[in-house]
């Protein structure tokens, strides 16, 4: 599983193989959805035509900082956006912070104290460019990672998370109604909290009670399961980090790549089909790495031929495999950020990175359909 340091790299856990045979052991009904495109984004109490957005997939990027953000308010936000939008990405997600302590306070600064937040707005605003508004726990210092927040049996230390977490997330999403951002997460990867079913549905409740646009909460990919809530929300998130490859076989083939999306592909499309949700990759990204097939989390770049060739495989495929699929909403590519070397970690500046995004998303040849729900 993967965890995060402040500057947003990723480094390994032990981790859980995916087994590509696995399915959710779940079915029901599929309850009717309207499609996912312009009547689905944005606010729900405007109408298609006064959205501006058009169906189809959300081809995003996850624009991230070196520290706590200002970057997204300055003229190298503006850069990144002019470099991004000619290989095809109409979507930019942001992640502003706050911090969690080990007490269970979750501390963030007023909103009035981060004009950086509304000049980003403006600037995507102007770009052309639609915003997933993405607020993330700073947890480094207390936990080590995020899917290990959690306080065990002290009720007054998970009292005061929720009190506090909801807080500074109902604030982000007051922030993104009155900016008209149309996609909001509600959490990420918190995953030894999910089990506090009726704290998040409380959360998401507040957050509905300031907020008219979509909302998700994004899953890490080998703990989609133990989500209790996904029923309250319009889109099931996914940090898209899924093993294709295993043991020594580090640098597999296209078709071996081909094939082992299979099974998180079920595995999302069983989700799918019992909640009636489309599913988003909230994240999805490859370091130039050795490891970038079997630990896709992992930061470990190294810039070779060998690992160039792998990171372009591991990217054409997914971007094939996935927007195949009609139940997928997009994917958010990790990371861009701005003024950063090409070599950085999961750097999305690399030339190789560039290339396979121009040609899925900026060809001429390209149609972007409409995301819909099967009635399979």
């Amino acid at each position: 599983m993967p965890q995060r340091h402040p500057l947003g790299c990723r480094r390994s856990l032990p981790s859980v193989l995916f087994r590509a045979g696995l399915v959710l052991a779940i079915c029901s009904a599929v309850s009717e959805r309207p499609v996912f495109g312009e009547a689905a984004v944005g606010k729900t109490t405007g109408s298609p035509a006064t959205t501006g957005y058009r169906s189809g997939p959300m081809r995003g990027m996850t624009i991230s900082c070196p520290t706590w953000g200002p970057v997204w308010g300055s003229p190298r936000m503006t850069q990144a956006l002019e470099e991004i939008k000619p290989l095809g990405v109409e979507w930019v997600s942001i992640h502003p912070y706050a911090g969690v302590r080990r007490d269970g306070t979750v501390r963030n600064r007023p909103l009035e104290e981060m004009d950086f937040l509304g000049r980003a707005v403006h600037i995507a605003d102007k770009a052309g460019m639609k915003l997933f508004w993405k607020p993330h726990l700073a947890y480094w210092g207390s936990f080590e990672w995020r899917g290990s927040i959690e306080f065990g049996d002290d009720e007054t230390k998970w009292r005061r998370f929720f009190k506090t977490y909801r807080e500074f997330i109902v604030q982000q999403a007051r922030f993104a109604e009155t900016h008209g951002v149309p996609l909001f997460a509600v959490g990420l990867e918190y995953e030894a909290t999910t089990h506090r079913e009726v704290e998040w549905r409380e959360l998401i409740k507040a957050v509905r009670g300031v907020y008219s646009g979509q909302i998700t909460y994004s899953a890490n990919w080998d703990r989609l399961g133990d989500v209790p809530f996904w029923d309250a929300l319009d889109l099931i998130g996914v940090q898209g980090y899924f093993p294709l490859s295993w043991g020594d076989q580090t640098h597999p083939t296209r078709e071996q790549i081909h094939e082992r999306w299979s099974g998180p592909i079920e595995e999302l499309r069983s989700l799918h089909k019992t909640y009636g949700k489309p599913v988003l990759f909230a994240e999805i990204g490859y370091d130039l790495s050795a490891k970038a097939a079997v630990e896709p989390w992992s930061s470990a770049a190294h810039d070779n031929t060998e690992n160039r060739a792998l990171r372009r495989r591991l990217m054409e495929v997914a971007l094939e495999r996935l927007e195949a699929e009609p139940f997928v909403a997009g994917m958010f590519w990790w990371k861009w950020i701005p003024g950063a070397s090409p070599n950085r970690d999961f750097a999305m500046q690399h030339p190789d990175a560039r290339e396979a995004l121009r040609r899925a998303w900026a060809s001429p040849a390209v149609a972007s359909g409409p995301v819909s729900t099967p009635q399979d």
